[in-house]
């Protein structure tokens, strides 16, 4: 060991290889330490599915025939509940548990909890799956307003039901985000102001500054002068070795 120690390649091959070996290390408690990404949770929605053995709570596809289905559903109720058009159309749409404490008669007169909403009947509604069970739905539904009205877009929590004959049900229909009202465009931005016949654009002139060719000429320089400097004193520490040993040996 003491030799190995006194040796310059020995000692120059360890010290490269700490080098090596502590890089790996931080890499890898780089990888272990760093947070994991987050799921983002929904409100209301639980963040995953609850997976069992009994199979139930299970994340399953949405078939064409169930989006299919769920489309009429939710354009059903758009037109009859949610502008109030047609409250007593909606009643079949919805679950027993959403319409529960609410009256007939209340909820033929508009009295539904369902926030009420001027939208404009698409000819497809806009939604994203947020979770799918077996049987049960949850989805993030966007509604756009009806010409002229007052109202921005707005977003919907909707749960949906399957019921015994196959047909989705509104189980809740929850507002997420009320969006701003688009502005009309200003009278300036109908009717832009001509441009003179006489105007010329002016371009601004660029001018690289002489950092962007320093460094990189100075990395390429380093990329060249740390080889040669490194071969340079392996060439005088081996003259010098072969001096000693020429002297010692009297040669």
């Amino acid at each position: 060991m003491q030799a190995i120690l006194q040796s310059y390649r020995w000692r120059r091959r360890i010290a490269w290889t700490t080098v090596w070996v502590g890089a790996v290390v931080a890499v890898a408690l780089l990888i272990v330490l760093l947070p994991k990404g987050s799921v983002q949770k929904h409100p209301g929605v639980r963040p995953g599915p609850v997976d069992d053995n009994s199979g139930v709570g299970r994340q399953v596809a949405v078939t064409p025939a169930q989006r299919r289905a769920v489309n009429d559903t939710l354009l059903a109720f758009i037109r009859t509940g949610v502008t109030r058009d047609d409250p007593a159309a909606a009643w079949p749409l919805v679950t027993p548990a959403m319409r529960a404490g609410v009256s007939r008669d209340d909820w033929n007169a508009g009295e539904l909890p369902v926030t009420p909403y001027p939208a404009k009947i698409p000819k497809r509604p806009d939604w994203t799956v947020l979770t799918s069970l077996e049987g049960d739905l949850t989805i993030d539904l966007l509604l756009q307003p009806k010409p002229g009205a007052k109202q921005g877009p707005i977003a919907f929590a909707v749960e949906l039901k399957r019921a015994k004959d196959g047909r989705w049900l509104i189980d809740s229909m929850a507002p997420e985000h009320i969006f701003a009202p688009a502005e009309p465009p200003s009278a300036a931005q109908k009717a832009p102001k001509p441009l003179p016949k006489d105007f010329k654009p002016e371009y601004a002139k660029g001018r690289l500054s002489p950092l962007w060719f320093v460094i990189p000429g100075a990395l390429l320089g380093l990329i060249v002068l740390v080889p040669l400097l490194i071969a340079l004193l392996t060439w005088r520490r081996n003259r010098a070795i072969e001096r000693r040993y020429r002297q010692e040996r009297g040669l």
